[in-house]
């Protein structure tokens, strides 16, 4: 029995029709073998031997629509746009209805592993982690869209395929009655992506443009399949065991073809009921760890052959193996209705033989050399590169000037895309091995014993001979014909392992790549940006609170305003935030929210009138002044001064003015009633006076008792007083008295009438330099002016100028514009009710205390709690409540 292999290309054809059966030898010849029969050829394979191009496989960067897009489905790592199924605006923002867009974009017609990253508008974004719980009904938002305040305006939900559900935010919040969206729309064995934005003329100029990365489907791996050869949990009857770094690598992306993918038991691409023992087990494990083999790269290892792409359903199944198998320098031959794979270099042999095995009798045929339109010495490659987002690039070309000279100085390149390799490691490395492979020019065909039986295409065999100079030659067994006398037709190509070799340091040609995303300009830094520590001043100039004078270069191009932050050194929290749209006064004095002598930090940046960025400044260190609440925060204007003068007046008329009252009672005591003709003419006194002294060391001991009460009247006068003096006096030592006046008195001046009543007890100690004073004085006036009446007491000690005193004051002033008023002047006053002395009230060192209080109504400009954490201000025009952590 004889079976013709064909090529990988007559995949797309009947599969029944990809082996024939041939009846007999004669029907094929060396010229049929060599056009006929071969192992299939790659599309790098292909370009370089100048064969017409086939259908691309590139990545779909623009968004699809409509209802005649074609399935599709990811394999591997790629980027794609994905097919637009639903969009519909909605939802309000402040004012503004339909302030959001959402939009949902089919993926991958079968589940994929996820999404790896995201382009906005040509920008890599930052992809959220999808592990975490999103932000609202909308998704997980991107930073790259945050505003200031935390306002996002672009979110992202994902749906790998699994869902059994419709997404509730579709179907509640998205859908309207003019594009609804049921909860029947689940997407079964669907990836796709929700997009939301929200309506923002400074981050879109229009519909916002997607692209994203994705980690394709979780494909069988046979080499992770321990009932299969492999090692590992893999079943292929149970999918939920796929997936791993297999679904990266060509050999398994094909074997899946081939095997046919399906998703819930349905198929929908590659070959259908294709059994697995028609993939040789030990062939494609062989194979899949070539792939996954490491290689020297020039920044550490990499594997071998990584491959990725869209596959749409509508493309020609072979067409889609060619271009995985480009991306390995990959074969595939069918022998019989067996597949295998062949990927890189070439494998050991498995066959030997001499000239002496070739049969002399049998037509034979030898290519030595290309023709010139076959020849080439060059190679242009392009291929996806994902550091451009994932835009079409050219890799470095490569040249060979060896080849050109022998090729008569002529430059001959191939062009060759490689749609489903995306690293620019591997695309040189397919470059090199391609182009040496590419030269191997040596083709022979000839016939050998039934020994060569066991030979299929793809096969490496070992030729030593004498007549061609060939000492272990390799070749690659393209073309296997069975004759019906069991001698075997064969078509070689010669092969190197040494085409494959790889140095990164001198083979590898690092590309360069051009800038992504939008051409803005450089975000703008705020300039001469300063804070420093200041004052608020009142009308008076004097510094009333705490302050932080900001300054910038007001005079900036597209600047319309100035915005701040101020925050808490030591904990970072943020506790104001402002603008000012002054710019070109280049300079604002805060004071919200500030305390005295607390370390801030604070940073600035320009708000632009255009769509551009700036940047904000570094945190500035400032501590502020210890600007503490003052008099003129509590008092009204005016109330302190009064209190001053009238605290000073009283104790002078307490102090000073009892004394002049008592030596002026004794002078009028003693005087005569002719000394006083002018308002006395009559004048009576009642006097008694007792002393006794004693002679001793210290000198004369005395004491002394006066009583002297006098009256006396006038024309218009009349006045009545009573003295009473006790003194005690022992020289050097001490010495104590005691003075009692009360006086009253009317008098008329002009025709005025005044009248004045006095009571004033006073007494007094003095040892060793100190003193102890205690002075009460009563007064009671009235004149043509009005009435007045005070009360005033004072304790008093001290000596040399560190008197200590405690005083009260009763005080009724003439002028009725002018307060009635109760004084206590003293370090600590105390109101208590004689039983609960525990909570006293307490007036000391300018502070209240008090345990209990029941207010109505409190006015305050600051209220702060005892642990500090509370703080409520309410001052001029700004009120803060603040709390801390």
């Amino acid at each position: 029995m004889a079976f013709f292999t064909g090529l990988a290309s007559a995949i797309g054809g009947a599969i029944a029709s990809i082996s024939s059966f041939i009846g007999g030898l004669g029907a094929i010849g060396t010229f049929l073998l060599k056009t006929a029969v071969g192992i299939g050829l790659n599309l790098l394979a292909k370009a370089i031997a100048g064969q017409p191009d086939e259908p691309q496989f590139s990545v779909q960067g623009t968004l699809q629509a409509g209802g005649d897009v074609p399935r599709s489905f990811i394999f591997g790592r790629t980027v794609t746009a994905g097919s637009l199924v639903y969009a519909n605006t909605h939802g309000s923002a402040g004012k503004t209805p339909n302030a959001y867009f959402t939009q949902v974009i089919a993926l991958s017609d079968i589940p994929i592993a996820g999404i790896a990253n995201l382009w906005v508008n040509g920008e890599l974004v930052t992809l959220p982690d999808f592990n975490t719980p999103p932000i609202g009904p909308s998704g997980w938002a991107i930073p790259e869209y945050e505003k200031e305040g935390g306002d996002n305006n672009l979110w992202i939900k994902f749906c790998d395929g699994t869902q059994t559900v419709a997404d509730s935010y579709l179907v509640g919040q998205v859908s309207s009655a003019d594009r609804p969206y049921s909860n029947t729309r689940v997407g079964r064995g669907v990836a796709y992506a929700i997009i939301t934005a929200q309506v923002k003329e400074d981050l879109f100029t229009g519909f916002p443009q997607f692209k994203f990365e994705l980690q394709g489907a979780r494909l069988y791996d046979i080499t992770k399949d321990s009932t299969e050869g492999g090692s590992g949990s893999h079943r292929w009857s149970d999918p939920a065991t796929w997936g791993g770094d297999g679904d990266d690598l060509p050999a398994v992306q094909i074997y899946n073809l081939l095997r046919g993918i399906t998703y819930g038991g349905a198929w929908l691409y590659g070959l259908q009921n294709l059994p697995g023992v028609r993939l040789p087990n030990a062939d494609w494990i062989a194979q899949i760890n070539k792939c996954r083999a490491l290689v020297l790269t020039t920044s550490g290892t990499e594997k071998q052959y990584l491959t990725g792409g869209e596959i749409h359903v509508g493309a020609q199944i072979a067409d889609a193996v060619d271009a995985i198998l480009t991306g390995c320098q990959g074969r595939l031959s069918e022998s019989g209705g067996i597949y295998k794979i062949y990927v890189g270099e070439p494998d050991a042999p498995v066959f030997a033989f001499s000239d002496d095995d070739i049969l002399s009798t049998e037509e034979q045929s030898f290519t030595p050399f290309f023709g010139l339109a076959d020849t080439i010495n060059g190679i242009n490659a392009s291929y996806p590169e994902p550091a451009e987002a994932w835009n079409t690039k050219v890799a470095p070309a490569l040249f060979n000037t060896t080849f050109e000279a022998e090729d008569g100085n002529r430059r001959l390149m191939a062009d060759v895309q490689l749609d489903m390799v995306y690293r620019s490691t591997q695309v040189q490395r397919l470059m090199k091995s391609a182009l040496a492979e590419g030269r191997r020019a040596r083709r022979h065909t000839l016939v050998l014993s039934p020994a060569a039986w066991i030979l299929e295409p793809g096969d490496i065999v070992s030729w030593t001979s004498n007549r061609n100079g060939y000492e272990a030659k390799l070749f690659r067994v393209d073309g296997v014909a069975d004759r019906a006398n069991l001698d075997v037709m064969i078509d070689l190509t010669e092969v190197d392992p040494s085409d494959y070799d790889w140095n990164p340091s001198t083979d590898y040609k690092p590309p360069v790549f051009g800038p992504l995303g939008p051409n803005r300009p450089s975000p703008q830094p705020i300039v001469d940006w300063s804070a420093t520590a200041s004052t608020i001043p009142d009308n008076s100039g004097s510094g009333r609170r705490p302050a932080i004078l900001l300054a910038w270069d007001g005079d900036q191009v597209d600047v319309d305003a100035v915005a701040f932050e101020v925050r808490l050194a030591t904990s970072g929290t943020v506790i104001y935030r402002g603008r000012t749209d002054n710019v070109a006064a280049a300079s604002i004095l805060i004071s919200q929210s500030l305390l005295p002598l607390t370390a801030y930090q604070v940073r600035g940046r320009y708000v632009p009138r255009s769509d551009r960025e700036t940047l904000w400044s570094g945190w500035l260190a400032v501590t502020t002044l210890n600007i503490l609440l003052g008099d003129q925060d509590v008092y009204l204007p005016g109330m302190i001064e009064d209190i001053e003068e009238f605290v000073g007046g009283a104790t002078e008329w307490l102090r000073e003015g009892s004394r002049e009252l008592i030596w002026e009672a004794q002078q009028f005591a003693l005087r005569t009633v002719d000394q006083d003709a002018a308002n006395y003419r009559d004048k009576q006194q009642l006097r008694t006076e007792l002393v006794s002294t004693t002679e001793t060391a210290f000198g004369k001991v005395t004491a002394a008792y006066l009583d002297a009460i006098t009256v006396a009247t006038g024309p218009m006068s009349a006045i009545g007083q009573r003295l009473t003096t006790i003194e005690a006096t022992v020289p050097t030592l001490a010495s104590a008295s005691a003075v009692s006046l009360l006086s009253a008195q009317v008098s008329g001046v002009g025709g005025q009438v005044a009248a004045q009543a006095d009571s004033i007890t006073a007494l007094f100690v003095a040892m060793g330099g100190d003193s102890a004073a205690v002075n009460v004085r009563m007064s009671a006036s009235a004149g043509p002016s009005g009435y007045a009446a005070r009360y005033g007491i004072e304790a008093r000690t001290g000596g040399a100028g560190t008197y200590r005193s405690a005083s009260m004051f009763i005080d009724v002033p003439t002028s009725t514009s002018s307060p009635t008023r109760v004084a206590f002047v003293a370090d600590q006053f105390i109101i208590t009710d004689g039983t609960n002395n525990a909570q006293p009230f307490v007036f000391q060192g300018s502070t209240a205390y008090m345990e209990n209080a029941r207010i109505g109504t409190v006015i305050f400009n600051q209220l702060s709690s005892a642990n500090g954490k509370l703080v409520l201000k309410g001052s001029g025009s700004n009120a803060s409540i603040e709390i801390f952590t």
